[in-house]
């Protein structure tokens, strides 16, 4: 009888060693992951590909990245398992049916308003072009619906305009704008150039009016793949807050990161740059999603209605043990 006990136990013993391998084991699938450029609101990616974090979490990535128009293309048509993208993109292509779920924050803010010299208070922008990146995105939106208003104008008010960040300088200097709303490292340019910060990265958003920062990217899923591979999209989604919290302690990486893929930028424009990014948050907050929908709305920009719980699945950042991830895994 002691004998059938003892070896009743190691078989026991054995099954629960293999079961517990076997839960560590990730399976053998290539997840397929698009972004756009290289820069602050995108790092990660280019974060987890340079410090080989994937590799520490045993995970096998094809990394698509570069473009903006062709990530933008691939994200609109759904062939994807990973994508960094800006969140109203992600809200509208859910409502349109396209398979997509929020899951984990990019920066924060990472974006200022710059205004020509001779405009020095928002009266003075009554009747001038306001250059924006693109009609629709996370900036346009805010800008239409919380900014001008709060400072007393409204979209009638000024003429919007597109205007490629790299170009707001030179659009501002030369008269052909009287502001443009564009992100980090190109306001901080032109400030250095002689533009005015009308409106710095940290003042986007009065905390009372909306409890959140201006998000403008964040990491996305496909729920199919959520579904498919959970241990994998887990893991992808630590290996991203793994870059997001060495972002928290320490910009430098992410500034060298950004370097490697661009050399020919100005480290110390980076530097800059990165002071007005913050790395506050570990999940995209639910108000700000909720606002994003109701602007979205107001702009008829939706060909479906969705609610929070439709477009965004917190449970796999909120699952996350804090930096290492990748020592913690069970």
């Amino acid at each position: 009888m002691f004998k059938k006990t003892v070896v009743a136990s190691a078989a026991a013993a054995l099954f629960a060693l293999v079961g517990s391998v076997h839960a560590q084991q990730t399976d053998d699938y290539t997840v397929q992951v698009v972004a756009g450029t290289v820069g602050f609101d995108q790092i990660q990616p280019f974060m987890a590909e340079q410090l080989k974090l994937w590799d520490k979490y045993k995970v096998k990535v094809k990394l698509t990245a570069g473009n903006y128009q062709r990530s933008n293309q691939i994200l609109s048509i759904g062939e994807f398992d990973v994508g960094y993208d800006q969140i109203a993109n992600s809200i509208r292509y859910n409502s349109a049916g396209i398979d997509n779920t929020i899951v984990a924050p990019s920066s924060v803010n990472c974006s200022m308003i710059v205004s020509a010299p001779a405009v020095k208070s928002w009266s003075d922008l009554k009747g001038k072009r306001v250059g924006i990146s693109t009609k629709f995105d996370v900036q346009y939106l805010t800008l239409t619906h919380y900014i001008l208003p709060r400072f007393g104008l409204s979209p009638t008010d000024v003429q919007l305009i597109p205007v490629a960040s790299p170009e707001a300088a030179t659009a501002l200097l030369t008269g052909n704008v009287g502001a443009v709303f564009t992100f980090a490292p190109y306001g901080v340019f032109a400030v250095e150039k002689g533009a005015h910060a009308l409106l710095p990265a940290d003042q986007l958003i009065d905390k009372k009016d909306i409890a959140s920062g201006m998000l403008r990217n964040s990491m996305i899923m496909s729920k199919k793949f959520i579904k498919e591979h959970p241990e994998l999209a887990k893991r992808m989604v630590w290996a991203h807050m793994d870059a997001v919290n060495i972002m928290r302690k320490d910009p430098s990486v992410g500034i060298q990161t950004i370097l490697h893929y661009q050399p020919n930028l100005d480290p110390g424009l980076l530097k800059k740059a990165s002071q007005n990014c913050g790395w506050v948050y570990d999940e995209v907050p639910k108000v700000w999603i909720d606002t994003l929908i109701k602007w979205m709305k107001e702009d008829n920009l939706l060909r479906k209605p969705v609610k929070y719980e439709d477009v965004a699945y917190p449970d796999l950042a909120k699952s996350y043990p804090g930096y290492p991830g990748y020592e913690k895994i069970k």
